[in-house]
């Protein structure tokens, strides 16, 4: 069975630290287009973060999922899925993190509130975009609805303390993951990766096993395990390689382009 759909990470996968995309990977894209498939970035950035690199990318009519699966959208603006958390969780989230150093970012659907910059202003906007707010008090008013919560600990041995106590006292509440080296990150039951890349295939009528998806990080698992094929870049998170069915190479060796012609999509 060929495949129809590519479902690829962005940062750690398609982009570097820097949020570099190389010309290899770029082409790769395009010829995969070529071929017939349909690319589909799978990021944890919000939407109105992702433009210029979309646009980079050449993501014109492709859907996107976004905010770790909170979003289903287009480009036009047309949201297909959105799943959003009540905001007490987050301040229960950001009360946890408090012990391990961390800082907090709150994503809603319109802006992301800090609750302090854990390293640059120019660092957090490269992450985030520019559309960030700064409330050293917002872990305690924040109210409504979130899109998701973030802890930031630039110190990675804690990271993985923030991952478990958040899994032992929110997981039965928001999905929870380490999205990157720095960041943990809570989303709503069923805004992950995996479930909104099946919600997606679904909507389209495409098979897993027509489905090809690569990741580097431990929010990315979820589509791994649920595609037909996988691939992760070999300096991924653990879990990740894990649950990959191949390793491919890491960023700067173009993980994408090989992750592609392994699984037979380019040549």
């Amino acid at each position: 069975m060929s495949i129809k759909l590519f479902a690829c990470d962005f940062d750690g996968t398609l982009a570097d630290r820097d949020s570099h995309i190389s010309p290899a990977t770029l082409a790769a894209l395009d010829q995969a287009r070529e071929a017939g498939v349909c690319v589909v970035i799978a990021t944890g950035r919000m939407p109105n973060a992702m433009s210029g690199y979309l646009d980079q990318l050449h993501v014109t009519t492709e859907p996107l999922i976004s905010a770790q699966g909170a979003f289903v959208s287009y480009r036009d603006g047309r949201i297909l899925r959105r799943k959003t958390l009540d905001a007490a969780l987050g301040r229960k989230a950001a009360e946890l993190a408090r012990p391990f150093g961390a800082s907090m970012a709150f994503y809603t659907d319109h802006e992301i509130i800090i609750d302090r910059y854990a390293t640059s202003a120019a660092e957090y906007q490269a992450w985030f975009g520019n559309n960030i707010r700064v409330d050293e008090h917002i872990s305690q008013h924040l109210s409504g609805e979130i899109i998701k919560f973030m802890a930031i600990q630039l110190a990675e041995e804690r990271v993985p303390d923030i991952l478990a106590t958040w899994q032992t006292h929110l997981g039965q509440q928001a999905h929870i993951s380490r999205s990157w080296h720095w960041f943990v990150e809570g989303s709503a039951p069923g805004a992950n990766k995996g479930t909104a890349l099946t919600w997606l295939c679904q909507y389209l009528g495409i098979d897993r096993h027509e489905v090809l998806a690569i990741g580097d990080g431990g929010n990315d698992v979820s589509m791994l395990q649920w595609a037909g094929h996988s691939a992760a870049p070999a300096d991924g998170d653990p879990a990740a390689i894990a649950a990959a069915q191949w390793l491919a190479p890491p960023l700067p060796s173009d993980p994408v382009p090989a992750a592609l012609r392994h699984f037979g999509v380019i040549r």
